[in-house]
């Protein structure tokens, strides 16, 4: 790859260079760190704004709605209260289980809730009712915040037995839906879960929601087992609810039959943030909050229900923290709405029975708007300013913008700084720089024109002394590699003509063979020998793999090659007896060394359907059988070439009377090779599947096949291993018109690739 000149750049001299290279380096990053830190201050001011005034705008709505909630509690929710409540569902529940099922009515099971199809159909999101973090790492669900306020839930037991008993007691229970529906209305956010657990293992429970366990059964519940045991009303906490995690207060009280059994429990939880008061408002807040006990009555002026005040606080001065109470008598007050549509929205969401906050225009301020019900459709409302919850906030965003202010200017003398500092330093190192700079390049010319004898001498102090040691060591090395490489190409042409020079033929065989080297030079080979077994011409197919790959394995190769082409031209041996020979040689030329070779070595007749082979240690041959699409392996024992002297090979045969067969030998290369270069392996599998998908071609094009499906398999990487391979098909039509294969022996010799 060349680069490309930049010609204005290029004309300049080295000082101005240095410079623009220094400014570049500097001054740039300068720059651009401070629009990265100006943006990152920016996003920071924008980010400690939003999170202060969201975090404020949080803590104050849970401040300010814990106000209402615990007024509200004050008024109505007592110990005694809950225990009410529990009573009044104890009574109901033992008459309604006394009495015969509803059939009317249809049930919802705890499995029947579905928040992604809306099923039933009330389903709403409630945050009180979303799981904790800990819930939600444990079980990774937030299914139990969507709830239903229009229906009782029912968990069965997994008892069989059971679950029929269950069903015909909660068929009996759906009638308690009216009253937990008021208590839930009466009592809102104080009355978290109202439930109901029996002795057949039933679950019923109000809100209806989903995140119930599937294995969960009540009756091994704390609360159950307590009430059971003490057959009276008790108080636990803390406890965790069983599909958000949070924390609750648990009231529960046991269920009677008229003969004094227990027949369940009744359960109520409240959660325990809501259970916490806390009886004043924060300091910062008390000059403009706004509190008041209002009911929802219709007005009759207006034709349409209104927020009649029944009592509302002031303070006797602006500096007494203390409020009063005062309870309207006469005529009537009312809550003003700056519009229908504010008070539309503040009368639906106090609508759903429970405690929250709204921002909302609250008599023509914006404000924080919290409430908490209770009986007889009261409530109780804290407003208080949302510029007095802000106030924080809008202090820090001042002081960001100062601080960013300030950065910036620092910043920008800090750039004029550099520059000038940047300029007096190009002038003085360009100088020290161009000298020696010079010499280099006049030795690097004459180095460039082969004189590998040159020498730069010069001394600077500094890391331009490594460069001028590196370069007087280039020179003989770079002299050497030269002549490495020169050997290399010799090396590469010679192994190269040591190949076949073409495919041989043989009549009633196809016969195609292919190499290819990740090395300029291999221990990869392949080879055709002819000899006769009387006057019968036999074909050796040869296909060899030397350990390691370059030089060695190459010199390694050419020496079985020569001893194999000299004992094949001895047809009075047999193919085993060549092998232990040619063992027994070249053993004592790669003695100490650790190399050996392993060989696959293959003979056939044209006059006869038996093959007969000897494996030195090399993978198996693989033989197709098109008629029974099968694959049998030519195994036989025998160690590789050149590991123990005096090895005696054995000699296999094989009967091949099928037209069409497919045989190939070949080298791990193929299916060691690995999916773009160091994935999965290509396998014999695959290399099976193009055997029998190219089956019915010559055996050059099944050749050619395999070649390409390993290429795409390493997808063009180079290959890690030498790729060798032998394709040999049994067809009868083949070589028809060369019967004297003794003739074509003389060509085969001849310099030159098989292709």
């Amino acid at each position: 790859m060349t680069l490309k000149k930049l010609p204005f750049v290029h004309r300049l001299s080295l000082r101005w260079k240095l410079f623009l290279t220094l400014v570049l380096f500097s001054v740039l990053p300068v720059c651009g760190t401070l629009l990265t830190v100006g943006r990152l201050a920016d996003d920071i001011k924008a980010y400690l704004f939003t999170n202060t005034r969201n975090d404020l705008a949080k803590q104050a709505s849970y401040s300010v709605e814990n106000i209402a909630v615990n007024f509200a509690k004050s008024l109505e929710n007592s110990e005694r209260m809950r225990s009410v409540i529990v009573s009044v569902i104890e009574i109901s529940a033992a008459h309604f289980l006394g009495m015969m099922p509803d059939t009317h009515k249809n049930l919802l099971y705890s499995k029947e809730i579905a928040p992604a199809l809306s099923y039933p159909d009330d389903l709403i999101v409630d945050p009180s009712h979303a799981p904790t973090r800990e819930y939600m790492v444990k079980y990774g669900s937030d299914v139990s915040k969507y709830i239903s306020y229009g229906n009782i839930a029912f968990h069965l037991p997994k008892n069989p037995i059971e679950q029929t008993r269950a069903k015909h007691e909660a068929a009996k229970l759906i009638r308690l839906l009216p009253l937990l529906k008021q208590l839930k209305k009466s009592y809102g956010s104080l009355v978290y879960n109202l439930y109901i657990g029996t002795e057949n293992g039933l679950f019923a429970y109000y809100p209806a929601h989903a995140g119930i366990p599937d294995d969960y059964d009540p009756r091994k519940r704390v609360w159950y087992r307590f009430a059971v045991e003490e057959r009276g009303l008790v108080w636990r906490a803390p406890l965790r609810d069983i599909s958000t995690g949070r924390l609750v207060f648990t009231v529960s009280s046991p269920i009677f039959t008229g003969d004094g059994h227990i027949a369940g429990v009744v359960g109520l939880d409240v959660l325990i943030e809501k259970g916490l008061s806390n009886d004043t408002i924060t300091a910062a807040w008390t000059s403009n909050a706004h509190l008041m006990l209002a009911r929802e009555v219709d007005n009759k002026k207006t034709g349409s229900a209104g927020l009649q005040i029944v009592a509302h606080t002031f303070r006797r001065s602006a500096n007494d923290t203390e409020y009063t109470w005062v309870m309207n008598a006469g005529t009537p007050s009312w809550v003003q709405f700056t519009n229908t549509e504010t008070k539309a929205k503040f009368m639906n969401a106090i609508a759903s029975g429970t405690s929250g906050t709204l921002t909302m225009d609250w008599e023509g301020v914006r404000s924080l708007v919290a409430w908490a019900p209770f009986k007889d459709n009261s409530y109780f409302i804290a407003a208080v300013p949302e510029e007095d919850v802000m106030q924080l906030s809008n202090n820090i965003l001042q002081y960001l913008q100062w601080a960013s202010l300030a950065r910036r200017r620092v910043v920008e003398v800090s750039v004029v700084i550099v520059i000038f500092l940047s300029f007096l330093f190009a002038m003085v190192a360009s100088q020290t720089i161009s000298k020696p700079m010079n010499l280099m390049v006049d030795a690097f010319k004459r180095l460039a024109g082969g004189d590998f004898g040159v020498r730069v001498d010069f001394k600077t102090g500094d890391e331009r002394d490594t460069l001028v040691e590196t370069f007087n060591s280039i020179g003989p090395q770079l002299e050497h590699l030269v002549e490495t490489q020169q050997a290399l190409d010799v090396a590469q042409g010679i192994q190269e003509n040591l190949l076949p020079a073409k495919s041989p033929k043989m009549k009633g065989w196809e016969v195609s063979g292919a190499i290819k080297y990740c090395d300029q030079t291999g221990g990869d080979y392949y080879d055709y020998y002819i000899s006769r077994d009387g006057e019968e011409p036999v074909l050796s197919v040869v296909v060899g793999d030397v350990s390691g790959h370059g030089v060695a394995s190459a010199l390694l190769m050419t020496t079985a090659r020569a001893l194999l082409r000299v004992h094949t031209e001895c047809s009075r041996l047999s193919a085993a007896s060549r092998m232990t020979q040619v063992n027994n040689l070249l053993v004592q030329d790669v003695y100490g060394t650790g190399q050996f070779m392993t060989l696959f070595y293959l003979e056939l007749t044209r006059t006869s359907d038996e093959i007969r082979w000897v494996r030195c240690g090399h993978d198996p041959a693989l033989v197709y059988l098109p008629e029974d699409d099968a694959f049998v392996e030519l195994k036989g024992s025998g160690l590789p070439l050149g590991v123990i002297n005096g090895f005696v090979y054995e000699e296999n045969a094989l009967s091949l009377e099928q037209e069409g067969t497919v045989i190939l030998l070949g080298t791990d290369g193929i299916w060691e090779a690995r999916k773009g270069g160091y994935g999965e392996l290509f396998g014999k599998d695959r290399l099976r599947d193009v055997i029998r998908r190219n089956a019915e071609h010559s055996a050059e094009f099944i050749r050619d096949q395999v070649l390409q499906a390993v290429d795409a398999w390493q997808k063009d990487v180079p290959n890690a291993d030498d790729v060798t391979l032998v394709v040999i098909k049994k067809n009868k039509e083949a070589n028809v018109g060369c019967p004297d294969i003794d003739a074509y022996n003389v060509g085969l010799l001849t310099v030159g690739k098989d292709s």
